[in-house]
C-alpha cells in the first residue's frame, strides 16, 4: 500500500475550534482543529455505523451523537469500552505550506 498526503484546505480556513465532515479520496472523514492540533477520524461510528461529524468534542475525545460512545482522537480507541468495541479509524494530519493535509493509503489493484 502506498501512502500519500491529500490536500484538504487552507489552514487559515480551518481555524481552532473548527470541526467538519470532509470527503477525502472517496472517504468521509471528520477533520478537527483543536487549538492548532489537527485530528482526522473516519466519519462513521464503529458501534452502529452512524456519522460522527456532529459529535461533541472535549478533552481530545469525540462522542457519537447517536449512542454516546466516546472515542479518543489520538488513538481511535473507544473510551467507554476499550476492550469490547472496535476503534474508530484515525488518520495523520499535518500542515504543509499553509495547507491542511491528511495521510491516506492507496490500496493498489
Amino acid at each position: 500500500m502506498a501512502e500519500r498526503w491529500v490536500d484538504i484546505a487552507a489552514a487559515e480556513d480551518f481555524p481552532p475550534g473548527t470541526q467538519a465532515a470532509v470527503e477525502v479520496g472517496g472517504r468521509s472523514l471528520v477533520l478537527m482543529n483543536l487549538d492548532e492540533r489537527y485530528f482526522a477520524v473516519a466519519n462513521i461510528c464503529p458501534h452502529a455505523g452512524r456519522p460522527l461529524a456532529e459529535g461533541e468534542v472535549a478533552n481530545f475525545k469525540l462522542t457519537c451523537p447517536f449512542h454516546g460512545y466516546t472515542y479518543d482522537l489520538r488513538t481511535g480507541k473507544n473510551v467507554d469500552f476499550p476492550h469490547e468495541e472496535l476503534p474508530v479509524r484515525t488518520f495523520a494530519v499535518r500542515v504543509e505550506n499553509g495547507r491542511v493535509q491528511v495521510l491516506m493509503e492507496d490500496r493498489g489493484g
